[in-house]
């Protein structure tokens, strides 16, 4: 039985007549296909404002066997507290929010609270990244498993962390269920990545703010999964709380410096070697996909491998 989704936070009810402060666009995914380094960007532009945290994860719920979900902002207070309501356009991200059928019913629940909203879908080919995300969960999940273990296991079930975020097609086609084509706007990492100017113009326009961002702005990619290391369980959450508070004084391209030469120095590379056997059943998988999500977009995705 699909659980309920009780929206109203009963410790704080707005008078009525009075509007509450929410977002008014999504970065709703993939994840591993660029929403940390657009996150960045758009939060430049001096007429967005973007959630100081990213993947709030409001709209998502835990599945089924959580107690709850990780970092999940759970209140609408705290979820309000986290925009400003001097800006006219803000946003957050969450990549749990096109996660069907591993996280569920979040089209519904934004509806419900942003019924305008408009959302932006990043994409990427989607083997590589399952696999880019199978090197997150290695790093920083406790992901134990070989890679091809992981993603073959996956192959059996559609809400694998790795599969299900790649079905590109079906999460879209879920909004498309609750928001016109109009306010959804699908990108591919691949252009963002070449054409990173030209493709943030094409967002500003679609969130009808200015054209006008500082170029130095633009020059910083977030950390590549190619990068990390397997380190022992619980370093990611120990940095989170101990290291980084200490050194936010530190130039953010320094602090990445010298923790990536560290890391490297003391922990494995990360094996996410794909064989030819496991590439082709991928590929059987994701091509409909993919096909799909060209006839509803429009896209040519030309780079992908399906």
């Amino acid at each position: 039985m699909r659980r309920k989704f009780h929206i109203f936070d009963t410790a704080r009810r707005k008078h009525p007549g009075v509007a509450m402060t929410l977002p008014t666009f999504f970065i709703i995914g993939a994840p591993k296909a660029g929403t940390t380094s657009l996150h960045h960007y758009l939060d430049q532009h001096p007429e967005i404002q973007m959630s100081a945290i990213k993947e709030p994860r409001f709209f998502a719920l835990p599945e089924s066997g959580e107690a709850q979900l990780p970092g999940r902002v759970a209140t609408l207070a705290e979820y309000e507290d986290l925009f400003d309501p001097a800006v006219a356009v803000r946003g957050e991200s969450s990549t749990d929010y096109a996660a069907h059928p591993r996280r569920e019913g979040a089209p519904e629940r934004i509806k419900q609270l942003v019924p305008e909203a408009r959302f932006i879908y990043l994409v990427r080919d989607p083997i590589e990244r399952s696999v880019s995300h199978y090197r997150m969960a290695a790093a920083l999940m406790g992901e134990k498993r070989p890679l091809a273990e992981a993603l073959r296991d996956g192959l059996d079930d559609p809400a694998s962390r790795y599969i299900a975020p790649s079905l590109y097609a079906t999460q879209l086609e879920l909004y498309l269920r609750h928001f016109p084509a109009e306010r959804i706007l699908v990108v591919d990492q691949a252009q963002l990545l070449a054409e990173r100017r030209a493709t943030l113009g094409d967002v500003f326009s679609f969130l009808a703010v200015a054209d006008e961002i500082d170029s130095g702005a633009l020059e910083e990619e977030k950390l590549s999964s190619a990068q990390w290391r397997a380190a022992p369980e619980g370093y990611a959450g120990f940095v989170g709380r101990h290291v980084t508070p200490r050194v936010r004084w530190v130039p953010r391209g320094l602090r990445r410096s010298v923790r990536g030469a560290l890391e490297r120095t003391l922990w494995r590379p990360i094996d996410a070697s794909l064989d030819d056997e496991l590439r082709t059943r991928l590929e059987a998988l994701y091509a409909p996909e993919a096909e799909r999500l060209r006839q509803l977009t429009g896209g040519r995705f030309a780079s992908w491998a399906v």
